[in-house]
């Protein structure tokens, strides 16, 4: 089902996705709406599923873990169904999204270095074939697509 939804809270949830810390009252100051209506319109985007989760941002590099990689996997026989099961066991693994084309999935990793990625290329061998890529450095987009149905 389609949710439509106005300006305000296209507006709203581009805030959000900036800073999902901000009070309502800030939200609603510039938006130029009041703290109690900007409160129900994200309670409306949160009621309606739009707003699944408020999340954090983590600078895995602050924490010990500078390689970013994408790796793409190709699976032996019916190996998907047993890593897909696995993907717990992998930590590095920040996410997983199931593709079409060459490649059954591709995972987006945080390593502390090249010896870390050649033991989680080691491991993840007996899945599949993996191929990786070194993020060299990240491009950000905007996080909400505009109100496309003007």
């Amino acid at each position: 089902m389609k949710i439509i939804l106005d300006d305000l809270d296209y507006k709203i949830l581009q805030i959000l996705a900036e800073n999902s810390r901000l009070s309502y009252a800030e939200i609603g100051r510039q938006i130029s709406l009041s703290q109690s209506a900007t409160k129900e319109r994200v309670q409306n985007l949160l009621d309606n599923g739009v707003i699944k989760q408020f999340s954090v941002e983590i600078d895995y590099e602050k924490l010990g873990y500078p390689l970013k990689v994408v790796i793409s996997l190709k699976f032996k026989n019916d190996e998907f169904r047993r890593f897909i099961d696995d993907v717990p066991k992998f930590p590095e693994i920040l996410s997983c999204r199931r593709v079409t084309g060459e490649f059954c999935l591709i995972a987006e990793c945080a390593l502390k270095d090249s010896r870390h990625l050649e033991q989680l290329i080691d491991r993840l061998i007996t899945y599949g074939i993996p191929t990786t890529a070194i993020q060299l450095s990240e491009i950000k987009t905007k996080p909400v697509l505009n109100n496309l149905s003007k």
